[in-house]
This record gives structure tokens, C-alpha cells and sequence, in this order.
């Protein structure tokens, strides 16, 4: 078993590598705002401005897996069949808003697949254009939904603002998707008084791309003919925009409790998590598969400022768990903070 799983990581990588092909090669060893710039003119090259056709691959295709989409809100399983376009419930998500949009080539923005997810239409609608943001108290916030595989939060960040916080499992994605499309099209990541940016990035560092998420880049391409760079090299993010420190006006839980980074990861004996709390506290830690079956938990004291967890990659047995994607997740007082890291071996 161990040899087959090692043997599809592999093939994975092989095809991985075959659909970027060259795609990267005049980029690939730059940094910092000429990295930004010409990664701008490498994506620019997408021309579907058919929003029905888009949301037609959407449904029909790329988020279709044997008639089922996913929410990408709540992680509800919905079956459309194979004729659906989206107008209904589930319905469109633009992770960024159209209200955003900037005047030039608004309809090309509102049809890019890279921003686009299936949703619960209700959520949808709750989430509204409200920055994607950390919400500083889950539980005085509007919960999507306590009774579904995820949960999202509509609440006010640690600066006062209305905000929307995505699931754990999918803020990777919807980070990678919004620091494209301001790549992509130079839209602000400041709405509303609330700078999205550092808390993307870290959201980025601690749920790193996975086979899921590279297959849909890779369908995407297919489709419209460009690439999410940030998927297909998650190093770029550090490159461009450094580390992950926030700003603190608009950012939230430095003010309680947020997680910096992940590393390694991928990893095969042991990763850790570096966290922030502003106090000192005791915390909950769990690590979950992808089924959300516990595999170990423990309880650990985190320190006022810095901290960092750790995982030696075994269960609560003692036994070495398989390679595979896990869930991090760190609770306490009614905060919450995870990452999803990737055991290699």
C-alpha cells in the first residue's frame, strides 16, 4: 500500500510538471515587483468573457465529480447531474466580489474560472462583498452552518469591520484564487476599510495546494488558457509579498490568536506550526485526516507572543500514520486556528 501511494505522488508530480510544461521558464528565477509585473503579462492571456459558458465548465465539468459539487463554504455535497448551470442553488461564488471589479474588462473578470466556486446560495448571499477576513470571535458570529462538514463565519474583525471567514479547508483557495486576480487584473485588496492581503498570505502558507486543487488549475487552463501561478508555485507568494506579518490595524487576531506559518511542509517525520497568541492560554490541538477522523489530539500551553507546535507525524497509538493530507486544528477559549500539511512518506 505504502509503495502504490508513493507511486501516485509520483505520477502526480509527472504530470504536474507535463501540464506547466515551459510555461514558467522566463519567470522562474525572479522576486519582488518584477516577479508581480511579469507574471501579470505571463496569466493575462485568458479571453473567455462568457460568463454562461464558464459557469456551463463550472458545473458540468470542473467541479463535477461523478454529479456532485461542493460548496465551497460549508463543504455541502450537492447533486446537479451533468446539465446544470449553476442558476439555482448551488449557485456562483466570485470569491472577488463584483462590486469590486474595476471598470476594465469587468465582463472578462466576471466569467475568470479562477475565482469562481460552486455555493450554497443562501451563503452566498450572507457573505454578500464583505472582505475575506479573520473573524475575531466565533462565538458571537453568524455560523454557516454548525450542522455541515465546514463551518464559515460571518462576524467584525479585531478592527471593528463586518467580515467574512471562510472555511479552514478551503481558505488556501480562496487565497490563492483572490491574490491572482489581483495579479491578474491590479484590483484592490483593500475593501472596505480592510486590508485582505497579509491574512490571505498566511491563509496561503497554512493550506498549501492539493492534488484537488492542481487538477482544477490544470482544467482551468484547458478552459481559458491561463494558469493561477500561485498554485503552481506557492513559493511566489513569499517572494512577492515576504512573510506573513500583519498589519494591525486591519488585521485580526494578532489581536487573539493566528497562525504565522507552517514548515516543513510537505514533510516526512515532523512539521510545526508557528502561532501567535496575545496571551498566555491553553490550547487544544488535533489533527485530522481527510475523512475528519481524529488521528492524534493533545493539549499544549501556549506562551504571550510566540509559539510553535509540533507534530512528529504519529497516532495516538504512537504508530507512524500514512502519507497523506491532514488537518491541524488549535482551539481555545473559542478561537480557532489550523493548517492542512501533506505527510510525503
Amino acid at each position: 500500500m505504502k509503495n502504490m501511494i508513493l507511486t501516485l505522488l509520483l505520477l502526480l508530480a509527472v504530470a504536474f510538471a507535463y501540464a506547466q510544461g515551459n510555461y514558467y521558464d522566463n519567470v522562474i528565477n525572479l522576486s519582488g515587483q518584477q516577479l508581480y509585473s511579469a507574471l501579470r503579462t505571463l496569466i493575462s492571456t485568458n479571453t473567455n468573457s462568457d460568463y454562461g459558458a464558464a459557469k456551463e465548465f463550472l458545473f458540468q465539468q470542473l467541479d463535477n465529480h461523478n454529479g456532485y459539487v461542493t460548496c465551497i463554504y460549508t463543504g455541502e455535497e450537492y447533486y446537479v447531474g451533468y446539465n446544470y448551470t449553476g442558476s439555482n442553488n448551488p449557485n456562483t461564488e466570485h470569491t472577488y466580489a463584483q462590486s469590486w471589479f474595476s471598470s476594465n474588462e469587468s465582463s472578462r473578470k466576471k466569467a475568470d474560472l479562477h475565482h469562481l466556486f460552486p455555493s450554497n446560495s443562501v451563503v452566498n448571499s450572507s457573505r454578500g462583498n464583505y472582505p475575506l477576513f479573520t473573524v475575531a470571535n466565533h462565538a458571537s458570529a453568524n455560523v454557516y452552518y454548525n450542522d455541515t462538514p465546514w463551518q464559515s463565519y460571518r462576524g467584525q474583525s479585531s478592527g471593528g469591520y463586518t467580515v467574512f471567514e471562510p472555511a479552514d479547508e478551503s481558505k488556501g483557495n480562496i487565497a490563492r484564487a483572490l491574490l491572482y486576480f489581483n495579479t491578474r487584473y491590479n484590483d484592490s485588496l483593500t475593501q472596505q476599510n480592510v486590508n485582505m492581503t497579509p491574512v490571505l498570505v498566511q491563509w496561503h502558507f497554512a493550506d498549501p495546494p492539493d492534488a484537488a486543487e492542481i487538477s482544477r488549475n490544470n482544467g482551468i487552463y484547458g478552459f481559458q488558457t491561463n494558469r493561477n501561478p500561485y498554485v503552481d508555485h506557492p513559493e511566489f507568494v513569499g517572494r512577492i509579498w515576504g512573510g506573513v506579518a500583519v498589519d494591525e490595524e486591519t488585521a485580526s487576531p494578532a489581536a487573539e490568536l493566528s497562525l504565522d506559518r507552517v514548515w516543513p511542509n510537505p514533510f516526512s517525520d515532523s512539521t510545526t506550526l508557528y502561532v501567535q497568541s496575545k496571551e498566555a492560554r491553553q490550547a487544544s490541538v488535533s489533527v485530522h485526516d481527510v475523512k475528519g477522523r481524529i488521528v492524534s489530539s493533545w493539549s499544549q500551553v501556549l506562551t504571550a507572543g510566540n509559539s510553535e507546535i509540533s507534530w512528529n507525524g504519529r497516532d495516538k497509538e504512537g504508530q507512524k500514520a500514512a502519507p497523506g493530507v491532514y488537518l491541524i486544528r488549535l482551539h481555545s477559549d473559542g478561537l480557532n486556528a489550523s493548517a492542512k500539511v501533506l505527510m510525503s512518506q
